[in-house]
């Protein structure tokens, strides 16, 4: 896939604008956006840890961890600016990832091969 930089894209922008005559508007990235921290952890015996809102993954990652309450819980989905989820079969679990929830459940289902979701989180403004 091929992917314009800001330059070339008002570059292109101003060049048709002056030969057709077109007015567009460019809105580039705030440069300090917000970047948001989520994780997902699972213990063994089902229980699950999450955290969203972090300022990095590892933070996020330790809370979701924290929150788990077993030594068994491992993340399984570490997320940002998007969402998190864990699918599961019997004894099974698998985590995806995505930029909104339906993303993530459809990426936790696929690589579990099947099964229900058991837990899901997403960044705020990400659903």
């Amino acid at each position: 896939m091929k992917t314009f930089t800001t330059k070339a894209f008002v570059a292109a922008v101003a060049t048709a604008s002056i030969a057709g005559g077109i007015q567009v508007a460019v809105a580039t990235p705030a440069a300090n956006a917000a970047v948001n921290f989520g994780a997902i952890a699972v213990a063994s015996n089902g229980a699950t840890g999450r955290s969203w809102d972090y300022a990095s993954p590892g933070a996020a990652e330790r809370a979701a961890l924290g929150s788990c309450g077993y030594a068994s819980c491992k993340v399984l989905a570490s997320f940002s600016n998007g969402c998190g989820a864990v699918a599961q079969k019997p004894g099974w679990f698998q985590g995806g990832t995505g930029r909104s929830i339906g993303a993530a459940r459809s990426s936790a289902l696929a690589r579990n091969g099947g099964g229900s979701i058991l837990v899901w989180q997403c960044t705020s403004g990400h659903l």
